[in-house]
């Protein structure tokens, strides 16, 4: 089996030079790998937050819903509870 022309033979050595430039290489790998990983997680709380805010607005939002139903099929009870403290 014919090696290629990438294969490294006996006689050749990995210049200091190339070493260098894959370890750089690598270093900017795991650095870039670190940033992806800090973005993530801020992405990931961000998420969080956004989902509370909008769990928060869809509760008001239902209990605004259910107080006008319950205005618009109750009418007198409301109309009740403003005369009571005439009454007193």
């Amino acid at each position: 089996m014919a090696s290629s022309s990438h294969d490294l033979s006996n006689d050749e050595e990995v210049s200091e030079a190339e070493l260098a430039q894959i370890s750089e290489a690598f270093a900017q790998i795991a650095k870039g790998e670190r940033t992806a990983q800090a973005l993530e997680s801020n992405l990931t709380s961000l998420e969080k937050k956004i989902d509370d805010l909008l769990a928060s607005f869809e509760e008001s939002e239902r209990l605004k819903v259910e107080e006008a139903n319950s205005k618009r099929v109750n009418p007198s009870s409301e109309k009740e509870g403003g005369n009571n403290d005439e009454k007193i």
